[in-house]
């Protein structure tokens, strides 16, 4: 019994979306609502407290028609819910890469997470991310031939992105 209630709990409280349209709030109550077009070729954003509709194109898509999705997490654990597009890999479909994208409340507008290219991650992109809230970090996990690799990444107190591990 205290399995499935985990479940179910478990379940409820995973912010996963696999539709084309989400919509949340930001803590200053602002809403968000995001659009995916032409099946993740593009993403429409409309911000309430602006009034503003805020395109992101060039988004990297699924070479064979993997599934895309949302989840809303807070990546840089600045109060502010960021969200991630993710899918499977087009190899084998052992791990799902993912699309950050962290919310500026300055110019309040979302910008895509890359890698700093001052560092060298044993993973190229960010795949199957676990946050730690307690440590205030994210792992990413991918597959390098036979080998699992893992890198764990943070911001500082400029909201920069740094690797931790190498």
């Amino acid at each position: 019994m205290k399995i499935v209630l985990f479940l179910i709990i478990a379940l409820f409280s995973y912010q996963s979306y696999s539709q084309k349209n989400i919509e949340f709030y930001l803590k200053d109550q602002t809403q968000i609502k995001i659009k995916a077009i032409n099946n993740f070729e593009k993403l429409e954003i409309s911000n309430s407290k602006n009034d503003k509709t805020q395109i992101i194109n060039n988004l990297e898509e699924s070479l064979t028609e993997k599934e895309t999705n949302f989840i809303i997490e807070d990546y840089n654990f600045d109060g502010f819910k960021d969200f991630a597009i993710y899918r499977l890999d087009d190899g084998m479909g052992v791990y799902s890469i993912y699309q950050i994208f962290i919310y500026n409340q300055k110019n309040q507008a979302f910008a895509k997470l890359k890698i700093p290219s001052n560092c060298d991650p044993k993973c190229d992109e960010f795949c199957d991310v676990q946050i730690n809230k307690k440590q205030k970090t994210f792992e990413s996990s991918c597959r390098g031939g036979a080998q699992w690799h893992t890198n764990v990444w943070k911001f500082d107190k400029n909201n920069n992105l740094l690797l931790l591990n190498k």
